[in-house]
Protein backbone atom coordinates (compact mmCIF):
# COMPACT_ATOMS: atom_id res chain seq x y z
CA UNK A 1 0.00 0.00 0.00
CA UNK A 2 2.86 2.35 0.78
CA UNK A 3 4.33 1.68 -2.65
CA UNK A 4 1.07 2.70 -4.34
CA UNK A 5 0.93 5.91 -2.30
CA UNK A 6 4.52 6.79 -3.13
CA UNK A 7 3.92 6.03 -6.81
CA UNK A 8 0.83 8.26 -6.95
CA UNK A 9 2.68 11.04 -5.10
CA UNK A 10 5.62 10.82 -7.49
CA UNK A 11 3.38 10.80 -10.56
CA UNK A 12 1.40 13.76 -9.26
CA UNK A 13 4.56 15.76 -8.52
CA UNK A 14 6.13 14.97 -11.89
CA UNK A 15 2.89 15.75 -13.72
CA UNK A 16 2.53 19.06 -11.90
CA UNK A 17 6.13 20.09 -12.63
CA UNK A 18 5.91 19.13 -16.30
CA UNK A 19 2.61 20.89 -16.82
CA UNK A 20 3.70 24.11 -15.13
CA UNK A 21 6.96 24.14 -17.11
CA UNK A 22 5.14 23.55 -20.38
CA UNK A 23 2.02 25.72 -20.40
CA UNK A 24 0.55 26.24 -16.94
CA UNK A 25 -2.17 24.47 -15.02
CA UNK A 26 -5.46 24.23 -16.89
CA UNK A 27 -8.80 22.68 -16.04
CA UNK A 28 -7.83 19.14 -17.04
CA UNK A 29 -4.56 19.26 -15.14
CA UNK A 30 -6.33 20.66 -12.09
CA UNK A 31 -8.83 17.82 -12.17
CA UNK A 32 -6.09 15.19 -12.47
CA UNK A 33 -4.08 16.67 -9.62
CA UNK A 34 -7.16 17.12 -7.43
CA UNK A 35 -8.26 13.52 -8.02
CA UNK A 36 -4.81 12.22 -7.10
CA UNK A 37 -4.74 14.26 -3.90
CA UNK A 38 -8.28 13.22 -2.93
CA UNK A 39 -7.36 9.57 -3.58
CA UNK A 40 -4.34 9.89 -1.29
CA UNK A 41 -6.40 11.50 1.46
CA UNK A 42 -9.14 8.86 1.29
CA UNK A 43 -6.60 6.04 1.13
CA UNK A 44 -4.73 7.36 4.16
CA UNK A 45 -8.04 7.75 6.01
CA UNK A 46 -9.03 4.15 5.27
CA UNK A 47 -5.61 2.95 6.37
CA UNK A 48 -5.92 4.90 9.61
CA UNK A 49 -9.34 3.38 10.34
CA UNK A 50 -7.90 -0.08 9.70
CA UNK A 51 -5.01 0.58 12.07
CA UNK A 52 -7.41 1.86 14.74
CA UNK A 53 -9.47 -1.32 14.44
CA UNK A 54 -6.30 -3.40 14.80
CA UNK A 55 -5.30 -1.41 17.86
CA UNK A 56 -8.73 -1.92 19.40
CA UNK A 57 -8.47 -5.69 18.85
CA UNK A 58 -5.02 -5.74 20.42
CA UNK A 59 -6.30 -3.84 23.45
CA UNK A 60 -9.15 -6.35 23.86
CA UNK A 61 -6.68 -9.22 23.55
CA UNK A 62 -4.47 -7.61 26.17
CA UNK A 63 -7.42 -7.34 28.55
CA UNK A 64 -8.38 -10.99 28.01
CA UNK A 65 -4.80 -12.12 28.52
CA UNK A 66 -4.52 -10.06 31.72
CA UNK A 67 -7.65 -11.76 33.06
CA UNK A 68 -6.36 -15.22 32.13
CA UNK A 69 -2.92 -14.61 33.61
CA UNK A 70 -4.25 -13.15 36.86
CA UNK A 71 -6.24 -16.29 37.67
Amino acid sequence: MLAIRLYVCALTAVFLVLVTMNRGVGILEGVVITCAIVYLILDARAELKERQADLHQLEELEQHLAVLLSD
